[in-house]
């Protein structure tokens, strides 16, 4: 076969030669020859000559044909042998020219045919040679090897059977020192071993059959257990996965809450390595877990995304896990806990918490600027209550002096009558006396000057105490002096300035106050908040034709609180109303002179000037009461030394 395969390439190479030799260089040759020879027939369209030129090549026999072609691509001359359709053909081309100017075109075609021929004849010649020398070899190696090495070899082969067959006492001798030879003393010297060998395998076979059965108990214990951690394997709530060191820590078990988890059966995450690569979204996270075991023995917590089958999700696992050795051989359990719903529930919150923590941040800016507008209207609020106060004080104190002008009026325009006429009187008496007075005259002005003495007395005593009790008054509405008071005289004061107020309704007041129940507090801010819920009784208790009584009554609770009551048998509030009486600018009188003031002013003024507090009891048609609790000796605190002004 090698001296074919040499041949094969020995005649290829000798092809090409005679290829060269024979076809292409001559016809390069021919092509240049008649390129330059038929430039002048081509040009004086002489066909004869070029005629002579062609058939001058066509006597080598590889020319096939040769055509000539003129400047308009049209055949000048032509000359060609018989082609045979399987025989091979080269053709070369090439310009006629003229000076530098194409005139025409030259094509010739030789064939391979009689090299091809030649070459075939040779490679057949030396196919036969080969031939005859091959059998010729085959058939003396054949000889040699049947009597040197087959002969032998059967030989061996019956003492091999033998020795198979245990026959190890009849020895194995060879006389020639050759390689079967070498190995005939190889086989004896195999059968002296294998006879030691057998004598000691048969004394180990017994201590073999011993251990086997130690194994087998051993094997039936273990089977027990295995099933046993198959068992609870198999029932873990938790995907649990069972590795092999020696197996490049492949997967060999999962439990059927790794199968439910992760949507691969057992056939597909344990028959197939590359299923198990693509488990793990990141390779890098199952080369750290196994580092660590293999570190420490065990890992805890470890968080990495894992594969779920063919749905293209991935979830995210806390991975737990141990290295146990089962036998002789290293396992390692895995315990795959999801945590994707928790992380996300974890991160939910967290997003939560920072929007939450947006939103308060931009509640609060927006309650910093609502504070801060309802902080300029409260003030502008406070600022127009303060206004509002001091017109209501101002216009009570307006109808305390119209009342109390008009309560004077009758006293002094009396007196001023009685004065007027005594005057008169007087007169007449001095000009009588000038002419010479009667007794009976001076008798009838001394009996007269009497009686309006006594009635102009009456009178000045009754102004003299309208304005001592107006004087008081006014000076406790206007200030917020502290001094000591009987209250008893301070209602009876108030009373009194609100006579007129009260003569023009048909309700009346009662009083019941112990005599002498002395208070160390501020008249002015009290008698203004009793002032202001008999106003309320006469405007909103009382209604219509109805003659109502309002009653004040006092007493000690112990030594440092006075009770004061206040009640009407009016018409009472609604219990809806009951409480918002105390707000500011409440009112059901709105738009009818009712500003919603007068209890809020009460509110403010006995739960801070005066110290105290303050309830309301009513019930619809029994009327309504006043509970007012007051320190006797009010604490004087910062900032409360005086009242709205």
């Amino acid at each position: 076969m090698p001296a074919i395969v040499l041949g094969r390439f020995l005649v290829q190479d000798r092809y090409e030669r005679e290829l060269e030799l024979r076809v292409r260089n001559p016809m390069s040759q021919y092509a240049d020859m008649l390129s330059r020879a038929m430039a002048v027939p081509v040009w004086t369209l002489d066909k004869a000559v070029a005629n002579q030129f062609i058939q001058a090549v066509m006597r080598n026999p590889e020319v096939v044909s040769v055509e000539v072609y003129d400047e308009s691509k049209a055949i000048f001359v032509r000359s060609a042998k018989f082609k045979k359709i399987d025989a091979k053909f080269l053709r070369e081309e090439r310009p006629i020219l003229l000076e530098t100017k194409v005139i025409g075109t030259i094509m010739l075609e030789l064939t391979t045919e009689h090299i091809e021929k030649e070459l075939w004849a040779d490679f057949l010649k030396l196919g036969m040679a080969l031939l005859v020398q091959v059998v010729f070899s085959f058939i003396l190696i054949w000889l040699l090897f049947e009597r040197r090495i087959v002969r032998p070899i059967l030989e061996l082969q019956m003492a091999t059977v033998r020795l198979a067959r245990g026959k190890l006492d009849q020895p194995l001798e060879w006389l020639r020192q050759d390689e079967i030879g070498n190995l005939a003393q190889g086989l004896d010297k195999m059968r002296l071993n294998l006879g030691r060998l057998i004598t000691e395998r048969e004394a180990q076979n017994i201590t073999l059959q011993q251990e086997l059965n130690e194994r087998l108990r051993a094997e039936q214990a273990l089977k027990v257990t295995e099933e046993k951690f198959i068992g609870i394997f198999q029932a873990s709530p938790v995907a649990m996965t069972v590795l092999r060191k020696a197996q490049y820590y492949s997967m060999i078990d999962v439990n059927h809450a790794w199968v439910r988890q992760f949507f691969w059966s057992h056939d597909e995450i344990l028959g197939d390595s590359e299923t198990q690569k693509a488990l793990w979204r990141n390779e890098h996270d199952f080369f750290e877990i196994l580092r660590i075991l293999e570190r420490d023995g065990e890992i805890h917590d470890y968080e990495a995304w894992l594969s779920c089958g063919h749905q293209e999700k991935i979830i995210l696992c806390q991975i737990s896990g141990r290295m146990i050795r089962l036998g002789n051989e290293p396992l390692i359990i895995l315990v795959q806990e999801d945590i994707t719903e928790k992380r996300q529930n974890e991160q939910e919150i967290r997003n939560m918490n920072t929007t939450l923590e947006r939103r308060v941040s931009e509640r609060t800016q927006a309650l910093e600027a609502a504070n801060s507008e309802l902080t300029i209207v409260l003030e502008n609020l406070q600022r127009a209550q303060r206004e509002l106060l001091r017109t209501e004080k101002m216009a009570a104190l307006g109808s305390l002096v119209a009342g109390i002008a008009h309560e004077l009026n009758t006293p002094i325009g009396t007196s001023v009558t009685v004065a007027s006429t005594l005057a008169q009187h007087t007169d007449e008496v001095l000009f009588a006396l000038d002419k010479g007075m009667r007794r009976s005259v001076l008798e009838e002005y001394l009996r007269n000057a009497k009686t309006g003495a006594d009635l102009l007395l009456r009178n000045l005593s009754k102004a003299s105490e309208l304005v001592i009790s107006f004087k008081q008054v006014a000076v406790d509405r206007t200030s917020a002096n502290r001094r000591m008071f009987a209250l008893d005289e301070m209602l009876s004061e108030l009373i009194v300035t609100l006579g007129p107020t009260i003569r023009k309704t048909r309700h009346d007041i009662e009083s019941r106050v112990p005599p002498k129940l002395m208070m160390d507090s501020y008249p002015g801010p009290l008698g203004q908040v009793l002032t202001n819920l008999i106003n309320n009784a006469f405007i909103h208790g009382f209604e219509g034709d109805f003659r109502g009584t309002v009653s004040i009554f006092a007493r000690t609770v112990d030594e440092d609180v006075v009770e004061i009551l206040v009640s009407d048998n009016g018409k009472g509030i609604p219990t809806a109303n009951l409480g918002r009486i105390f707000d500011p600018f409440f009112t059901t009188r709105l738009g009818q002179g009712g500003s919603g003031l007068g209890l809020n002013i009460v509110y403010n003024l006995v739960t801070g000037v005066l110290g105290g507090n303050i309830v309301v009891e009513s019930e619809l048609g029994k009327g309504t009461t006043f509970r007012i609790n007051l320190p006797s000796a009010p604490k004087l605190n910062e900032g409360e030394s005086g009242y709205i002004e």
